[in-house]
């Protein structure tokens, strides 16, 4: 609740009126179909996604073809190329994440669930601390899967097959980014 101040004068209380409350997007991840090969999208989507993450997040996999982790027959949303799983973990023999990743890493998805609308982010599971965020239902809430290093990320579909529209949806949150020139030798 927040405070009117338009509707109140210097002898009156003031008049608590409600927030708006974010609408909900459903989840339609479940209804896109298999790809035969990662979506444009997705790529576009999770390039600027590890490069806005300032370091702290890397690619463990995107767009394969297999089931759900122990759900033999259950397409997993990896092969439909709306999902992937990002790490936070330090490599350095790899040249991959960094030693805070963890901490950076969660003020980033922060960031990233603050504008989820816009980047078209459905679903995100947090191994660590056991819990998943939904676009159906806006919140964090506790779960029961296995322990991990990583976020299992899932996006809008109609984002992930358009490159046009991530490029957009990044642009809007983080800002464009400068086209590098090279310079005639």
């Amino acid at each position: 609740m927040g405070i009117n101040k338009n509707r109140r004068s210097r002898f009156s209380l003031p008049v608590y009126t409600r927030r708006k409350k974010r609408r909900l997007k459903p989840y339609t991840v479940n209804a896109a179909p298999v790809a035969t090969r990662p979506l444009a999208g997705m790529d576009l989507w999770l390039s600027r996604c590890i490069r806005h993450s300032d370091n702290s997040l890397w690619n463990v996999g995107s767009w394969v073809v297999r089931d759900v982790r122990g759900k033999p027959g259950t397409i997993s949303n990896h092969q439909k190329g709306v999902a992937v799983d990002l790490s936070y973990r330090w490599q350095s023999e790899k040249n991959r994440g960094r030693q805070d990743g963890r901490r950076v890493s969660l003020a980033y998805m922060n960031k990233l669930l603050q504008n989820a609308d816009t980047l078209g982010i459905q679903l995100v599971i947090d191994y660590a601390l056991n819990r998943s965020w939904k676009c159906s239902r806006g919140t964090w809430i506790r779960g029961k899967f296995a322990s991990g290093d990583w976020y299992h990320i899932e996006v809008d579909p109609a984002m992930c097959n358009d490159p046009e529209l991530a490029k957009a949806a990044w642009d809007k949150v983080f800002g464009v980014i400068p086209a590098i020139t090279k310079n005639p030798v």
